[in-house]
């Protein structure tokens, strides 16, 4: 469900920004997350280098709860539903994992130089990302703009942006859908698309009157709400759907078996319930799967 009034009570922007960065986890109301266990056919599909290492390294950004984020109790521990989803799929496999958190947009350049045998930070399966990489598809993302409370330029839909100021964040598809929308119906009158390093920094644009909206995938929004001091000054605009993607592990062009390895993973914890558990964990069972794909961006 949308909910109509979301994300951050008034409070300094020092404040709400960590607040958003290092949200607290589930774990009080829900217990931890659900455990998986290694498979032999499944470690059977890992490939030879990658078994003899036992573990693999991942790449992430932690600044977009509820995917992924630093857990507030410590202020190290990295958390979220792709970090339950990677302990799980990882684990099926027999392996262990080493999480890099780094910025946004040197996520897939790092991918490209070997840094990292994959990338889990909510990415967006796109055609046009599937000219580089391999995506396996794990999550149905729609987009929200986000608002402040009464919504007082009466957004309800893309084409209201035209003509504002728009922050989100760099590189990232809500950035190409700005893009389409100004070679579309904001052809005339374009959006301003003030690019951020992270989502709370787009957030904070919003709440400093830098920009007028942020657009971000609902879930993340939906999320914040729920987290931040009441959820009282920022809600969702869109009163329909703007573009439900799927979100992806992220493998180099060419590491197949790694990748199949782990399509292979994610589809067994759907089958065995595992995976509804770790999306109710975090409430977010409406972006659920049937079928772990790869490359199923169209």
């Amino acid at each position: 469900m949308r909910p109509s009034r979301l994300l951050l009570a008034p409070a300094a922007l020092a404040v709400a920004a960590l607040a958003v960065s290092c949200s607290s986890s589930p774990d009080d109301e829900t217990g931890a997350a659900p455990a998986a266990e290694a498979d032999e056919t499944l470690a059977a599909l890992v490939p030879d280098d990658v078994r003899d290492a036992g573990s693999v390294t991942v790449g992430t950004e932690a600044q977009y709860p509820p995917y992924e984020f630093v857990d507030a109790a410590d202020g190290e521990t990295i958390t979220g539903l792709d970090i339950d989803l990677l302990a799980a799929a990882t684990a099926k496999l027999g392996l262990e994992y080493e999480l890099s958190n780094v910025a946004f947009d040197t996520l897939l350049p790092s991918l490209d130089s070997e840094r990292y045998d994959l990338v889990v930070a909510g990415i967006t399966d796109s055609v046009e990302r599937q000219a580089n990489y391999d995506f396996v598809d794990y999550f149905s993302a729609d987009q929200a703009i986000i608002v402040p409370a009464g919504n007082p330029e009466g957004i309800s839909e893309m084409s209201d942006l035209c003509g504002l100021t728009v922050s989100v964040l760099v590189d990232s598809t809500q950035q190409s859908l700005l893009e389409a929308e100004n070679e579309g119906s904001c052809q005339g009158d374009p959006i301003d698309i003030l690019t951020q390093q992270t989502d709370t920094e787009a957030l904070t644009q919003v709440q400093s009157e830098r920009a007028v909206a942020t657009l971000t995938q609902e879930a993340v929004g939906v999320y914040n709400a729920s987290q931040i001091q009441g959820g009282a000054a920022f809600e969702v605009a869109n009163d329909g759907p703007i573009s439900g993607e799927p979100l992806g592990f992220v493998f180099a062009k060419g590491d197949d078996e790694l990748r199949d390895a782990f399509q292979a993973a994610l589809q067994s914890l759907v089958d065995d319930g595992t995976y509804a558990e770790i999306l109710e964990r975090w409430d977010v069972s409406l972006g659920a799967l049937d079928e772990i794909t790869v490359n199923g961006a169209e």
